[in-house]
């Protein structure tokens, strides 16, 4: 067998692994657990809750966003809002001081210093026994609050995080992807949540005990991964409640999600080194499912260049010249894709091959700029 034909083998079987086979095992796994119950609603409620939300320079937001705050279904007295907005230059902070007569708290310094820096302060700050963390962007149900602390119930449960759902927008590019990948990504979640824990949470809707959480390494990208990882570390389940929803828009261009897949994947690949010694046991089930959900996720682009170039040299097969046409007709519809983005009548067949291509084009991008040193917590944020 030539080296060759064992890289594309590799390559492929990792590949498939990480989108297709991992996912289909865990939710038949989970398919023989017992559904969890996410459609309690309790009557009395005794727990209190912080409810926190980074914003930078987001005047064209917050407003919407702490109206949203102020209309959850949740006892107010047991409600904290803060609105942290260090750093930002434009009107953000005004805005959310014209809400102190609703009990709104606004934190605000002039230097900006990160998102987790901000986190652990407004953290410090707040004083009630569950911390909710959310971003200025998106909208809450107005049960979401109740179904996140009713998760509590369970005494093992340290962390819990809800389902982001896309709003469908025809003049904003990444709709359709956004909410293809979050619904795969929220079947997987779900799945996972029944057998253990999830693999990370989302700090878009991220509840956690007040008691387990630590203060967020300023240097670190991915907060929510810190959160999570901290849970874990101390013996806590960390869940998805899929009834606690968060609506948010899609980038208005996709090169602005693009970017923030960088991030994220930047910040990915830094909690793999920080947290080698808990991602990396060959003896815990955790670390399998990390391992095959997020590691093989972010290195998926090396897989495809490494498909690509060993098909390219084993086309004396049959069967490799059809697997090689089929890639060349991929690519090329992604890269039409790509050039009629702005088109609001762009097919299917056109628009997935393009996502999936651009996502998977930042996923490289992302994890070569942590391996070039490139790993800023300030970053650049997307048109609202």
């Amino acid at each position: 067998m030539s080296i060759w034909l064992v890289v594309f083998i590799a390559s492929s079987s990792l590949f498939i692994i990480n989108y297709f086979i991992y996912p289909a095992i865990v939710i038949i796994m989970a398919g023989f657990k017992e559904d969890v119950d996410v459609d309690v609603e309790y009557e009395q409620y005794s727990k209190s809750v912080s409810f926190i939300v980074a914003a930078y320079n987001e005047e064209k937001v917050i407003r919407n966003k702490i109206e949203n705050c102020l209309k959850l279904d949740y006892p107010k007295e047991l409600l904290e809002i803060i609105i942290i907005s260090d750093g930002s230059d434009d009107r953000t902070s005004d805005i959310v001081k014209e809400f102190e007569s609703d009990g709104v708290i606004s934190l605000h310094e002039d230097q900006r210093k990160g998102k987790s820096n901000a986190l652990n302060r407004a953290v410090k700050y707040s004083s009630n026994e569950i911390i909710v963390f959310s971003d200025a962007n998106n909208d809450f149900s107005v049960d979401a609050i109740k179904y996140l602390v009713s998760s509590f119930d369970d005494s093992q449960v340290g962390s819990v995080t809800g389902s982001k759902k896309i709003y469908t927008s025809s003049d904003r590019q990444s709709s359709q992807g956004d909410g293809l990948y979050w619904k795969y990504e929220s079947k997987i979640k779900y799945a996972e949540s029944k057998l253990g824990s999830i693999t990370a949470a989302d700090g878009e809707i991220l509840a956690v005990r007040r008691k387990l959480f630590e203060p967020i390494d300023p240097k670190l990208i991915n907060d929510d991964a810190a959160i999570t990882f901290n849970v874990l570390k101390k013996g806590y389940r960390v869940i998805y409640n899929l009834n606690a929803v968060a609506y948010e828009e899609a980038s208005i261009d996709i090169i602005d999600d693009f970017h923030v897949k960088v991030r994220m994947t930047t910040g990915g690949v830094q909690t793999l080194f920080t947290e080698a010694n808990f991602l990396f046991n060959p003896f815990k089930a955790y670390s399998w499912s990390f391992f095959m959900h997020k590691t093989l996720r972010w290195f998926a682009p090396y897989f495809m260049i490494l498909i690509f170039i060993s098909n390219l040299l084993l086309l004396e097969y049959n069967l490799m010249i059809l697997i090689m046409t089929a890639q060349i007709i991929f690519y090329i519809l992604a890269a039409i894709g790509w050039l009629k983005r702005a088109s609001e009548s762009l097919s299917s067949i056109l628009y997935v091959p393009m996502y999936f291509v651009s996502m998977n084009t930042a996923l490289f991008i992302g994890t070569l700029k942590y391996f070039i040193g490139n790993k800023s917590v300030i970053w650049k944020k997307a048109d609202r």
